[in-house]
């Protein structure tokens, strides 16, 4: 084979690998951050293409014949690629659904900042908790645990076969339901704060009627809403990368 051959067999294959490799490098935490510039992360996901597709190759199919097939062949690429970017980003937002129920119970529900990696306004605390996350993921090298199972994926998901579409759906369903779950669970102390905190705060109310007890009782809630946070913050992320490590293989990596 000549060069002239080469070079376009070769392109190809960069750019079937880099429709998959892209469009989840666009949505993985810390990657796939708004505040990452979109050439930063268009250039790692070209990298990773040109690192991958040699050693891929052979699972790949042929050349498409004409520019339709082509099209729908790098659309389920972008697809697939969707999916593993979503999974990962909504394990991490699990510490944002974590941070408003903190938030509510520590009376700072009404605290709202921008959150670059929901790309719109959250809480003071989701903000915190979710920056901490992908802090942490980076720390702990599961980013890189993300980015071997969408090199790994092909052995799952074979380029060019079709969809399995009911089960990618079930798989987010389910995903996003736990994710709540886990939420909550990991919020879990700050019920039982809210719980204690008003019931005192209705009896003062009861034996003290003349009290203005919410004005009172709000830097009360707060500052033993931090002080509880600042307890549990430790035992609170570790759980949570028990958890993202544990899902993670579960949804992306092939059994």
């Amino acid at each position: 084979m000549n060069l002239e051959q080469y070079l376009p067999l070769q392109v190809f294959q960069i750019l079937l690998v880099f429709a998959r490799t892209g469009s989840a490098m666009l949505m993985i935490p810390g990657i796939g951050e708004t505040f990452v510039p979109i050439r930063v992360r268009l250039l790692f996901s070209g990298l990773l293409a040109l690192a991958v597709a040699p050693a891929i190759a052979p699972q790949l199919p042929p050349e498409p014949g004409n520019a339709a097939e082509l099209l729908t062949l790098i659309a389920g690429e972008v697809l697939i690629g969707i999916y593993f970017g979503l999974v990962s980003r909504l394990l991490l937002l699990t510490l944002d659904t974590a941070g408003r129920v903190i938030s509510f119970s520590a009376g700072l529900a009404a605290a709202n900042i921008f959150n670059p990696s929901l790309t719109e306004q959250g809480t003071v605390i989701g903000l915190i908790l979710t920056m901490l996350g992908i802090l942490l993921l980076f720390i702990t090298d599961l980013h890189h645990m993300i980015i071997r199972a969408v090199v790994e994926s092909y052995g799952t998901f074979p380029a060019g076969r079709e969809l399995m579409f009911a089960d990618l759906s079930e798989a987010i369903t389910e995903l996003s339901a736990g994710s709540f779950k886990v939420a909550i669970q990991l919020s879990a102390p700050f019920y039982v704060f809210s719980l204690l905190f008003f019931v005192c705060l209705g009896v003062m109310s009861r034996l003290m009627p003349q009290l203005q007890i919410f004005f009172i009782g709000l830097p009360v809630q707060i500052y033993m809403g931090m002080l509880v946070l600042a307890t549990i913050l430790g035992a609170l992320m570790s759980a949570f990368l028990t958890y993202y490590a544990d899902t993670a293989a579960t949804y992306l990596i092939p059994n």
